[in-house]
């Protein structure tokens, strides 16, 4: 069995009824931490999709490209608009998306709008084989630290 340890930290938490802290200008970096931190705890062995769906604002799209989990070689682009969408997109992904952590490798914050650019590796739900991607975030906040719009483009890195 394939140990769990693409963990490199802890989380610190599943997003709360009241979000973290509010973004404030110049203080992007802080909401675009709280999201990843919370987008990985919800993300974990015990999936919490309303925590993943808390992280958006009600008015929130969801644009992304990604690969289709029975054929990696294909890549999928759906887009989601409000939040009882959104909650149904990662409802539809539960297996897909259970066992990932986002592991950052760089990011650009300009007014309310962040690229954030890194890794998702995990565990493949269906198959329980070690996954990596590599992915491409563009989030744009709102002054109560939801996410507006969240643009994104995953690709395969590697299957082993």
């Amino acid at each position: 069995m394939i140990e769990l340890d693409i963990y490199r930290d802890e989380p610190t938490g599943l997003p709360q009824e009241t979000s973290g802290a509010t973004v404030v200008e110049g203080d992007l970096d802080t909401a675009l931490d709280h999201f990843f931190e919370a987008k990985n705890a919800a993300m974990g062995p015990l999936l919490n999709i309303p925590g993943l769906a808390m992280l958006y604002a009600e008015n929130a799209t969801i644009d992304c490209k990604y690969p289709d989990p029975h054929d990696k070689s294909v890549m999928l682009h759906r887009k989601v608009e409000g939040l009882a969408e959104i909650q149904r997109f990662f409802e539809e992904q539960a297996e897909m998306i259970r066992y990932i952590v986002h592991i950052e490798k760089e990011r650009s914050v300009s007014g309310r709008t962040a690229v954030w650019k890194g890794k998702m590796a995990g565990i493949d739900g269906p198959t329980r084989e070690a996954i990596r991607y590599d992915a491409t975030f563009e989030l744009e906040f709102d002054e109560d630290d939801h996410v507006l719009r969240h643009c994104s483009r995953i690709t395969v890195e590697e299957r082993s």
